[in-house]
């Protein structure tokens, strides 16, 4: 508790900001059972709160920077629509692995006996790897 120490607030009186009986804090330290409530206050005694904001602007300022790239990628994403050629039927019946003619891979999901090894698919991208087929 060098917090309390350096913060100069005894134990009981930092039992008496959370509202609690001093024996009741003497358990919960000796125990090593401290609540969040206590994390927050003891942080705050710390001044952690102060560097937290900062470091909330700085994140804030680097996702505006981010941000018109992010929208520009998911732009090519969702109207990504390429043939790609199955390479592999796994375990699960339900998926088929495809790969495409940039060395990339990727999965999509189809009905079991509709798609076999080496037929060309044209799919459009989903989700990471999972790709739609277009009918």
């Amino acid at each position: 508790m060098a917090i309390l120490a350096k913060a100069g607030i005894s134990r009981d009186e930092f039992a008496g900001m959370m509202g609690i009986k001093k024996s009741t804090m003497r358990t919960c330290v000796h125990g090593n059972r401290i609540s969040r409530k206590m994390v927050d206050k003891l942080r705050e005694l710390a001044g952690e709160e102060e560097e937290k904001e900062a470091v909330a602007e700085v994140d804030a300022m680097i996702e505006e920077v981010v941000k018109p790239y992010r929208e520009v990628e998911r732009k090519v994403d969702e109207s990504d629509v390429r043939m790609g050629k199955v390479y592999m039927i796994p375990q699960n019946k339900f998926l088929r692995l495809v790969e495409f003619a940039d060395g990339s891979h990727g999965k999509f999901r189809a009905k079991p006996g509709k798609y076999w090894v080496g037929d060309k698919v044209q799919l459009k991208h989903l989700e990471r790897d999972m790709w739609e087929v277009i009918r």
